[in-house]
Formats: C-alpha cells, structure tokens, sequence
C-alpha cells in the first residue's frame, strides 16, 4: 500500500468512529429528550400500556415513512428479519415496561440509577458474547462518568422507602436493557437496522396492545386516556425522540464503534433528562446535580478523544 492510500485508510477509520461517536451521543440525547417527555405524558395521567401503543406504533410508521423515502422498504424483505424482530420482546417492551414497574414501586430516580449500569453489564459480557474487550483508560472513564450520574440524580433515588419489588423490576429492566443491546448489536452486522428496527417497535407495540386488552377490555381497567391535546402531541412526540431515533442511532453506533463504547454514551442519558426538566418542566437542578452534569460531559469527551484515537 502506498503512503497516500494508507493516509486515506486512516482518514476514513477516524471518519467512520467519528460518525459512530456522533450516532452514539444522539441515541442518547434522544433517550434523554424521551425520558423528559415520557415524565410530562405519564404524570398527565395517561395509562402506561396506552402510550406504549401510541408511542411504538407512532415510532414503527415514523421508520417506514423513512425507509420509503429512501427506498430502503426492500430490507423488509431481508431473511430472517422476522425472527430477529422477536428482540423487541426484550427491548423497548421488557425494559420499558419493567422500568415503569419498578418507577411504580420505587422511583424514577431510582431506576435511572440501575439503568445508569446498562455500560458495566455490557462490558461484562462482550467479551464472551461479541468479542470485545475494554481497555483500562474505557474502564476508567466508565467508572468516573457513573459517578457523575450518581451526582446528578442524587438523593431522589434513595428518597422514601425503596420496595424489594422496585429494586427487582429495575433490575430486570436493566438486564433486558443490556441483552437488546449485545444481542442487536450482533444482528445488525448481518441485518439491516431501519427494517430491524421498525419491526422490533411494532412488536413491541402488539405486546403492549395485548397488555391494553387484558387490562382495559377483560378486566374492566381504566384505559387512562387524557383529554388535552398537547399530551397527546408529547406523546406522538415521543414516538420518534423515545422509539424511533434512539435505537436507530445506538445500532448504527454499533456499526462503527465498539458496542461496549456505545453503550457507555449512555450515561448521558439522565444528564439530557435533567436538562431536559429545567427547560420544560422547571426543574431546579442542584449544585451536585451540576456538578455531576460537569462530571459526565468531561468523562464522555475523554472517552470521544480516545475512541477516535484508537
């Protein structure tokens, strides 16, 4: 290979780990917009399972109306797509639902700090799983960046009295959270991620309809439908900054970046949701909660540094 053939080869690795980056930091930017507006529908008392419906099937329509602008419908197509769709029994419809379980039981700030251990969970397994293995400098940014969440959620997650039963829906939140991850991961370097994607909304959507049915129609459950149209325009909203976006953006971080690397961007997640609640719901956010935002930023720009270096 000549000199110049061998810079161009490097200058399109750094590309490619840049856009990964870029991918990575707005699948969590959009989690974070997501879990803000989730707050503002939920707290409008709108029955969970009822905007799970609104919101994946809202995000699954999203995803066509692009791939047929693009002309990427034909994916639909791909074998065994039909059966890699199944993921979204694990994610979004496991980790979300038992996520809003155990906020039931516990808190939203405390789920927020079990899902902030999405990265060590993944780091733990990749290696057995995808091969991956994660450096001493990742290792320490990891470990530094969580900290940083601890500081920005605070005291809320440990408020009040914490039911084992929220501890354990968190937990297996977190777990079906971490298992989407590796196992999508794995599937987009033989699937494509729009069709994969879109699929695995709308199956999690029927379950989520299924939920609805049981609840509502067979055991007479309040459907918890709000009247206010700008609930409903959030919660539409949502489709695309809590569904659509955020999965297509994290798998095709996956594409170029390492899946454990990606996954750790998603500690800002809850720093997007603090600043998300500042701007939108006047939240106050505390001196340690400001400190912890300083923290994650500075962590995650390392970790950006090193990445595209290596």
């Amino acid at each position: 290979m000549t000199k110049q053939g061998g810079a161009a080869g490097a200058v399109r690795g750094v590309s490619r780990r840049t856009v990964g980056i870029l991918a990575a930091l707005g699948s969590a930017a959009a989690w974070g917009l997501g879990a803000t507006t989730s707050d503002y529908v939920l707290s409008s008392g709108m029955g969970n399972d009822t905007f799970l419906v609104l919101e994946l099937g809202i995000g699954f329509l999203v995803l066509i109306g692009i791939g047929a602008v693009r002309g990427e419908l034909g994916g639909f197509r791909h074998p065994g797509l039909a059966r890699a769709a199944t993921t979204g029994l694990i994610e979004p419809w496991g980790a979300y639902t038992l996520g809003n379980i155990g906020i039931i039981f516990s808190s939203g700030a405390f789920v927020a700090l079990v899902s902030s251990l999405n990265p060590v969970l993944i780091s733990l397994l990749a290696l057995p799983f995808l091969g991956e293995r994660v450096s001493r400098t990742a290792a320490v940014l990891m470990i530094v960046s969580i900290g940083g969440v601890v500081l920005v959620i605070g005291g809320d997650a440990f408020g009040g009295t914490l039911n084992p039963l929220g501890i354990v829906f968190a937990v297996f939140g977190l777990i079906c959270a971490a298992t989407y991850g590796l196992v999508s991961s794995k599937l987009v370097r033989t699937v494509p991620v729009l069709p994969l994607v879109a699929l695995q909304l709308l199956v999690a959507c029927v379950a989520s309809a299924g939920v609805f049915f049981i609840r509502v129609v067979i055991l007479g459950g309040d459907p918890g439908i709000p009247t206010e149209f700008s609930v409903w325009a959030v919660a539409a909203a949502t489709g695309i900054f809590g569904a659509a976006a955020p999965f297509i953006l994290f798998l095709e971080a996956t594409k170029r970046i390492p899946t454990t690397t990606t996954a750790q961007f998603g500690t800002l997640v809850p720093v997007i949701a603090l600043i998300g609640g500042v701007l939108f719901l006047g939240d106050q956010p505390s001196g340690f909660q400001l400190l912890g935002t300083a923290i994650v930023v500075v962590a995650l720009s390392a970790l950006a540094r090193y990445t595209r270096a290596h």
